[in-house]
């Protein structure tokens, strides 16, 4: 057996050579040379949803908000004590460039810079969770699964963007993908509920969500940052930023970074560490003329805690099972764009971009209990160590036109990313006692293979002005996706079948309607269908002959209405969705008892989002923030056996409600404090619906002062002390439950430096 410390010996962090070359010639300001990503406006509130005007957007004495060469400011936001001289929202994710959100017909949400500095969230789902139909659930150390007109799931059903660019290719989906994102270097977020295949192609299904890069400032500025928790966690942030000027044009600068480490915990191996950086380049070459470079760097080791069973659960609260399980991520990204303003009607950007990413893991979920011949437990254990790496190489070209009442965009993308597997096969020791996994021994390579994918895609959206206050905008994409597959060892139903390659082709279209009834009422309806290929891991497993897997693809309806009162204090939407999927993947069980991917389910999703805020007084800045969303998510066709059918039952991991409110008031000008409420309903476990899990409520409390230079900041997350689950499942007959955080205190001090 292997010792403990030598089943936690960590690589050192990868940066691939490639990369860093690329990223030197796409910095140089000798000439155009690497990728890039989507060029990102933020004009809206700090609030979701995104409605006609913005709440009061407060200018922090630390920020530099004066206008990129690329980016507007975002103080071009009006005072909204002055309604009539209100500037446009823009939106970014619904159209692929900045677009009016009155003309917008899409349930379309915005997370901005202030919402973004007020919460100082450890965590992305800190601030997902405000988000009307949102919700992300926390599996400790930025690990996470997503919610969005879906259950609870790791389903490929989400595409995640940086500035318009999804951060992994397509068959590669991860659930956990958001911790290969570098928060601090975030200015925004869009989410986009529903499919958006039409635009950004696969996975886009429940939902889309565009995380937009910081812009540089244009005068120097940098600070730096310090927090700590009661759940030993401890994070440094440090940026920097400036503009100037050269022979050969205008420059601007930002890098933001951040390393974290989690140690000794009320909760057992659940340590961690982490190492993010941005560094973004924006290059003004002449006034129609730009350039945009991003690098994105993000390492994450994270011990791996696993769930715990019914009693343990509630009796040992801070336990694990697990002494080795980890998981190592390094994931790099490097974009260049080169747009260009050919005259007011018309624009163009070309985008390089290239990944490269590498997920070494000995996971929780992958033990198992040994069983012999009549299925019954034999008292020994296995699990798979796995080691996943890819390679991105993509162009993405874009153009945008304005004819008479028409605005076209049409757009072009070639992407090749050749991808490598390797799993081993290990025997796993148990200690009866205390129940813990306590080592594990290598007995051989299982599977060594390798997956060229490549994705051509060509796509269109027309909006065309029916009447100043009518809006149709129609749109479709062609998807023609191809895996090459080749595998290192001898074919057998251990170690995956022989060499082959396979093709899907999809069109994906959608149509939209927005009818501006008045200037505080929009009422919109849209269709959009998406489309699921495959997952690489779900068509090359261990069968000697490959699943003759197809795409699913989901059906999407939404009616919504904006609305504002006059003085624009309160502002909302409400979206009525039906979501409905076909030939959905499912592991079917086969009289043999052995398991095999199909095309075999479907599903509906249905509800209703609310999102709003009422800016209650100006007196001391007080607002009420509020999202809710009730749904039903339902098997329609679900029969995972012949003797088995569980249509008509609700799907597991689904709760019908799920909503928040917070409350903020600045009692002093340089103080802001907040008290939030968060409940999620009860839901099923298992797809019989005979197990299920109570849900829960939270409260969290926050307090930010600002005065010149220093901001120090406090928080009580979970402040009643719940004992709560952040995640739930059920399998081999039986409940398994992740432990969330008890009561956790966060103090943190941040320095500016500059003007």
């Amino acid at each position: 057996m292997q010792p403990n410390h030598a089943m936690l010996t960590r690589t050192p962090a990868r940066f691939s050579p490639t990369l860093l070359a690329l990223a030197c010639a796409s910095l140089s300001p000798i000439g155009y040379a690497a990728p890039l990503a989507t060029h990102a406006v933020i004009l809206s509130p700090d609030t979701q949803p995104t409605s006609h005007s913005t709440a009061e957007h407060r200018t922090p004495a630390h920020t530099n908000t004066t206008p990129s060469p690329i980016e507007p400011s975002k103080t071009n936001l009006p005072d909204t004590q002055s309604p009539e001289a209100e500037l446009p929202t823009l939106v970014i994710t619904a159209n692929r460039s900045g677009t009016n959100l009155k003309h917008t017909p899409a349930s379309i949400s915005k997370i901005n810079i202030n919402s973004i500095e007020d919460k100082r969230a450890t965590f992305v789902g800190q601030l997902l969770n405000n988000v009307a139909g949102v919700y992300t659930n926390d599996l400790g150390n930025e690990q996470h699964m997503m919610s969005i007109r879906q259950p609870i799931n790791t389903a490929a059903v989400y595409q995640y963007l940086e500035d318009g660019l999804s951060i992994r290719p397509v068959g590669m989906f991860n659930h956990n993908a958001l911790y290969e994102l570098n928060l601090a270097g975030i200015a925004g977020i869009e989410i986009l509920r529903g499919p958006a295949s039409s635009l950004y192609g696969s996975n886009a299904v429940g939902g889309t969500i565009n995380f937009l890069t910081q812009a540089p400032s244009t005068i120097p500025s940098a600070e730096i940052g310090l927090q700590s928790s009661s759940e030993g966690f401890r994070r440094l942030d440090v940026s920097a930023s400036d503009t100037f000027d050269s022979a050969i044009g205008e420059h601007g600068v930002r890098l933001s970074a951040y390393a974290s480490q989690r140690g000794s915990s009320w909760q057992q191996h659940a340590e961690s560490e982490k190492q993010s950086l941005t560094l973004r380049h924006d290059w003004t070459l002449s006034d129609q003329t730009q350039l945009k470079n991003i690098l994105t760097y993000n390492h994450l080791y994270t011990d791996m805690t696993g769930g715990l069973n019914t009693d343990d659960f509630s009796t040992r609260k801070g336990y694990s099972y697990q002494t080795f399980t980890h998981r190592e991520v390094t994931a790099s990204r490097l974009s260049s764009q080169l747009s260009h303003q050919w005259t007011p009607a018309q624009h163009t950007q070309a985008t390089l971009y290239y990944r490269d990413n590498q997920t070494d893991q000995n996971p929780s979920y992958n033990i198992r209990t040994n069983l012999d011949a009549n299925r019954q437990p034999t008292g020994t254990y296995s699990s798979k160590i796995t080691e996943n790496s890819f390679q991105s190489y993509g162009l993405d070209l874009q153009h945008r036109m304005t004819q008479d009442q028409v605005t076209w965009v049409f757009g072009l993308l070639a992407e090749h990313t050749p991808t490598q597997a390797r799993t081993t096969d290990i025997h796993v020791q148990r200690d009866p006692t205390s129940l813990r996994y306590i080592g594990f021994d290598r007995r051989g390579l299982l599977r060594d293979f390798a997956v060229d994918i490549r994705n051509h895609a060509v796509y269109g959206q027309a909006d065309w002005a029916i009447l100043p206050t009518l809006h149709l905008v129609g749109g479709a994409r062609y998807d023609h996706i191809r895996y090459q597959y080749r595998n290192h060892l001898t074919p057998s139903s251990t170690t995956g079948a022989a060499d082959e390659s396979r093709h899907y082709r999809t069109v994906s279209p959608k149509l939209g309607i927005i009818w501006n009834i008045n200037p505080q009422l929009d009422l919109y309806s849209n269709y959009a269908q998406g489309f699921v290929p495959p997952e690489v891991s779900s068509l090359y497993g261990a069968n000697l002959q490959v699943p003759n897997l197809t795409e699913a693809t989901f059906d999407n309806v939404d009616l919504g209405l904006r609305f504002s009162s006059v003085d624009r204090r309160v502002q909302g939407e409400i979206t009525l969705y039906r979501l409905d999927g076909k030939d959905e993947l499912i592991n079917y069980t086969l009289p043999n008892n052995r398991r095999e991917p199909r095309n075999a389910g479907q599903t509906r999703h249905q509800g209703v989002e609310l999102g709003g805020r009422w800016s209650i007084h100006p007196q001391y800045q007080q607002s009420l923030k509020l999202s809710a969303t009730l749904a039903e998510h339902e098997y329609r066709d679900y029969r995972p056996s012949e003797s088995t059918n569980f249509s008509g039952n609700t799907i597991p991991n689904a709760p019908k409600v799920i909503g928040s409110v917070e409350y903020q008031i600045q009692p002093i000008p340089a103080l802001q404090l907040s008290i939030e409420g968060q409940y999620l309903d009860h839901y099923w476990l298992n797809d019989a619906n005979s197990v299920r899990y109570d849900g829960h409520t939270l409260l969290h409390l926050r307090a930010n002062y600002r005065r010149a230079a220093y901001e120090l900041y406090g928080q009580i997350l979970n402040a009643t002390n719940k004992h709560y689950a952040d995640s739930s499942s059920f399998s081999n007959n039986q409940a398994s439950y992740t432990p969330a955080a008890p009561r956790t205190y966060l103090v943190g001090l941040r320095y500016y430096f500059g003007e």
